[in-house]
């Protein structure tokens, strides 16, 4: 099964460069715990004080931060995998104009993917609504099943060509949708076992820490490190093996 062969090989990636792994997203990533925490910590003090403009402000400010760190961690990782680049600290090297060409296409396919999450909810709750009324382990399946696997299918062959934009190939937008024409059963092969590694975290999340509260934020913190490294990985093999013809080992 191929889907499962590239997910496979980008676990590997990590989990065999687990030092410079650490090394390009340790303090970027950090900084996006931090500043979640420290968030979630002044509206807990706050109470009902902070709602208004001052929740807004540091929610967009949150946002903002994530984005740009997320970003750059994204850009440093696809260059180390495919280019074998190390940055020389901590933190990787801020490449703005790549950064910015990253940033408008995911942009883009973000904004088809909301869309589809939109339509596919309603549709999912239109139908499978009294389903869903059973309880949070079932309610959380059919949205795994029946939003997550056809956004991410759809998302993982539109970004396939993204680390192009970070070699400074700049693809056009739907590169990795033409590379990966044909290729929709390893594809949604992977869709699956993405959506249900993500079904799995959340059900850790809900039945171990209670679903919200400070230990359940401390696991979603705790298990972003790896769903994004891997994540990540996942988009650098398809542009690897689909579009640079690299062989899956």
């Amino acid at each position: 099964m191929k889907g499962v062969q590239i997910f496979s090989h980008s676990l590997r990636q990590v989990m065999d460069n687990l030092g410079p792994a650490l090394k390009i997203s340790g303090v970027l990533y950090l900084v996006q715990v931090g500043i979640t925490m420290a968030l979630g910590a002044a509206m807990a003090s706050s109470g009902m004080g902070m709602m208004g403009g001052g929740m807004g402000l540091g929610v967009v400010l949150v946002l903002v931060v994530s984005l740009i760190t997320g970003i750059w961690l994204a850009v440093a990782w696809h260059r180390y995998v495919l280019l074998g680049e190390v940055p020389a600290g901590y933190v990787p090297p801020f490449m703005g104009e790549r950064m910015g060409q990253y940033f408008i296409k995911s942009l883009l396919i973000g904004l088809v993917l909301v869309v589809l999450g939109m339509i596919l909810g309603m549709v999912v709750g239109t139908l499978f609504g009294r389903l869903m009324m059973g309880g949070i382990f079932m309610s959380m399946l059919l949205i795994a099943v029946m939003v997550q696997v056809p956004m991410i299918f759809l998302g993982l062959r539109m970004a396939a060509a993204l680390p192009g934009t970070a070699l400074g190939e700049n693809p056009v937008l739907m590169a990795g949708w033409q590379a990966t024409a044909g290729e929709w059963r390893p594809l949604l092969q992977l869709a699956v076992i993405m959506a249900l590694a993500l079904w799995a975290v959340n059900l850790i999340s809900w039945f171990v820490f209670g679903g919200v509260g400070l230990l359940a934020n401390i696991w979603q913190l705790i298990a972003g490190w790896p769903v994004t490294m891997v994540g990540l990985s996942i988009l650098t093999t398809l542009y690897g093996h689909y579009i640079q013809k690299r062989p899956l080992v």
